[in-house]
């Protein structure tokens, strides 16, 4: 029982973090700060949100493993791999690609936005397995 009431709590604090971060904090930096800052700012704080899915996630698949509910648990090991691969991945190539296109490389301005929308789309279905996962383990 212990290890389940530790993987409800991961998933509804990293629920609570994901749904704060993507529908507070990055709204508020892009209206509130100077484009410069807001980059600096998302730049920061980015490796550290996906280090945070990914340990919380690994945490809670943990607990759902050894609990022996495998449906879930590896809804939140698919939830933490992608944080690792976006993280270790995508993020770089997508600032790489961010970069050339503020120095003028028109050509790298599609694969920038094909690469971002990729990444929001990754941080929603996260966010959907997450709030499954949360709904699974409340009920």
């Amino acid at each position: 029982m212990p290890l389940y009431v530790l993987a409800l709590f991961a998933t509804a604090l990293l629920l609570g973090a994901m749904m704060f971060f993507s529908f507070i904090v990055l709204p508020v930096a892009h209206r509130k700060l100077e484009p410069l800052a807001a980059r600096r700012f998302v730049r920061a704080i980015f490796p550290v949100y996906y280090k945070v899915i990914a340990a919380l996630g690994a945490v809670a698949t943990v607990c759902l493993v050894i609990v022996d509910d495998r449906l879930l648990a590896a809804a939140m090991a698919f939830v933490a791999v992608l944080a690792a691969f976006v993280d270790l991945g995508l993020r770089p190539r997508i600032y790489s690609l961010q970069d050339a296109t503020q120095w003028g490389e028109d050509d790298a301005r599609p694969v920038f936005r094909r690469l971002h929308r990729l990444s929001v789309l990754i941080n929603l279905a996260q966010i959907l397995a997450v709030t499954m996962v949360l709904l699974a383990l409340a009920y």
